[in-house]
């Protein structure tokens, strides 16, 4: 009776709290398909509810378990920086799939809420538009990481354009499935100067189209991830050339199939002055004499007084900034699952100055090559590259590579360039005799034991160790009592040994535990034994084989 009351309290009183907080939190809601087919209706959420409800308790003095009302008093996690805000403590904030749909911020914004957060993780959430996305950040003044995949995020009356309040702390960004256009993305760029690192994938770009100035904006970018869209030219890729701090670009998914690499393009950052050649013969006009006389006369002073130096200096200067060369400093380059067919497409990639980290899988180029050909044949192709689908390549095997390389394109029709250089490099080498060992390396040999008159046939596992031949023969010729006293010899007679490899080895006792594979035991072999402990030995220790002739001979 007790606990029927108990059960009925509680069930009462939850009911209620239920209906007081679905009073207290007016919100609209969407339909999401059910598992079995029905849909269910899934209320919208606030970003301040979503936090709440995760990370706060809706009455910390109350809990209920097991029919018993327990009252406790929490005291929180330590105020961080003497801050009052109730989640001061918190840095990582995770609410995937929390039905959050707007901002729904408070006057004061986070500021009493949490305003130490670093990471959030907004991903798979109901945000349409990028004005609460928007607000949400802007209130977030130490954000670094921000995750808002598969928001279906809009910008409604150009909101990123309008958007006075910058947002400088944040360096990595993801927007994968948020179908951000290109341009939104450049233009939420400026209001993100401090930006690492961006993640657009599978937001179907077909180009990436942006002013001649968006470099300015992606200008601290290292690392720009572009998977699974539908980029197929690579003059959309060769838009991105300008990018000064570009390392890593992974283009993996997208049916790129060609690649290319213009050298000597018109530096943006170095030269913006520069716009053709009519303006620059312009300006070589309208200078003036006295100027370039001055620069002439500095120059023999440094010369007179500095010496070699200036020289060192003026060559330095020849070479120009890391700018002007086009993707001067990209180091990793991704490729896999695109449709590049074509190792012209692989000499193109060697024009590339920085590029040391090669991912290219799952390509036609290689699809239907053995998986041994694939490696050896990209690391042949193309010597600039260090790793390649993340692992090293060494000086040993590039080489193995290329001279694999050449057999492999020396009965081809058409040939590579790269063939003629390593022709050059290593000469003409002769093809590879196709010789099948594989009938001297067999799970199961037959191996005959010969211990005087008495031969027996045995079939053995390679790998049991050496011990078992020697409790075979033990066993064969009843030599129990002298099993450690007997030697065993390998005579390699058998049909898969070639005549110089007919020899005798003795098995001695230290190698009993190791397996018959090692010996170079082969199918056809013989095994001679010798029961007298000092039988084929003479007084200098060295072996005489009289014995094991006589056994031959008979």
């Amino acid at each position: 009776m007790i606990r029927q009351r108990f059960k009925y309290f509680r069930t009462f009183h939850l009911k209620m709290e239920e209906e007081r907080m679905e009073r207290k939190n007016v919100a609209f809601s969407v339909m999401l398909p059910s598992s079995k087919g029905r849909k269910r209706r899934v209320r919208k959420k606030s970003f301040t509810e979503a936090v709440k409800e995760k990370y706060c308790m809706s009455d910390p003095n109350k809990i209920f378990t097991s029919g018993f009302v327990i009252d406790i008093k929490v005291t929180g996690k330590p105020k961080a920086n003497d801050s009052e805000a109730e989640l001061a403590y918190l840095r990582n904030v995770v609410l995937t799939n929390s039905a959050v749909g707007h901002a729904g911020l408070p006057n004061e914004g986070l500021s009493t809420l949490c305003p130490n957060v670093v990471d959030l993780d907004l991903s798979s959430n109901a945000l349409t538009d990028w004005k609460d996305m928007l607000t949400i950040l802007s209130n977030l003044q130490c954000l670094k990481f921000v995750n808002l995949a598969r928001n279906l995020l809009q910008n409604h009356e150009n909101v990123i354009q309008s958007w006075s309040t910058a947002l400088p702390q944040i360096e990595n960004l993801v927007l994968n499935g948020t179908y951000t256009s290109w341009q939104d993305v450049i233009e939420l760029s400026k209001k993100i100067p401090s930006l690492k690192e961006l993640h657009a994938c599978e937001n179907e770009y077909e180009d990436l189209d942006h002013p001649e100035d968006a470099y300015k904006y992606l200008q601290n970018i290292s690392c720009l991830r572009l998977n699974n869209n539908r980029l197929r030219s690579w003059e959309e890729v060769w838009k991105l050339k300008n990018l000064p701090c570009l390392e890593s670009l992974i283009l993996s998914g997208n049916p790129i199939e060609h690649i290319f690499y213009k050298e000597k393009e018109e530096c943006k950052i170095c030269c913006p002055e520069n716009t053709g050649k009519g303006e620059s013969s312009e300006r070589d006009v309208s200078m003036d004499v006295q100027d370039i006389v001055e620069d002439i006369v500095d120059d023999v002073f440094r010369i007179i007084h500095v010496g070699g130096d200036v020289m060192e200096e003026t060559e330095s200067d020849s070479e120009g900034c890391q700018h002007c060369d086009p993707f001067s400093r990209l180091n990793l380059l991704c490729l896999s699952e695109t449709q590049l067919n074509d190792w012209t497409h692989c000499e193109e990639l060697r024009k590339y100055p920085a590029l040391e980290s090669l991912r290219i899988k799952d390509v036609p180029l290689v699809k239907d090559l053995e998986t041994d050909d694939r490696r050896k044949l990209l690391v042949a192709q193309i010597p600039s590259i260090r790793i390649l689908n993340g692992s090293e390549v060494t000086s040993t095997e590039r080489e193995k590579s290329e001279r694999h390389y050449l057999r492999y394109f020396m009965d081809k029709q058409h040939k590579p360039d790269r063939f003629h250089e390593l022709e050059a490099k290593h000469g003409k080498l002769e093809p590879l005799m196709d010789i099948d060992i594989s009938g001297g390396y067999k799970e199961w040999i037959t191996v005959t034991f010969i211990y005087g008159d008495k031969r027996y046939q045995e079939r053995v596992h390679v790998v049991e160790p050496i011990g078992k031949l020697r409790l075979m023969a033990a066993q064969k010729f009843a030599l129990y009592a002298s099993l450690r006293n007997f030697k065993m010899f390998h005579y390699a007679c058998g049909p898969h040994h070639r005549e110089d490899e007919q020899t005798f080895e003795e098995l001695i006792m230290q190698t009993q535990s190791l397996p018959i594979s090692r010996f170079d035991i082969m199918d056809g072999d013989e095994i001679y034994v010798d029961p007298a402990m000092d039988g084929f030995q003479n007084a200098d220790g060295s072996l005489q084989y009289f014995l094991i002739t006589s056994y031959i001979t008979v």
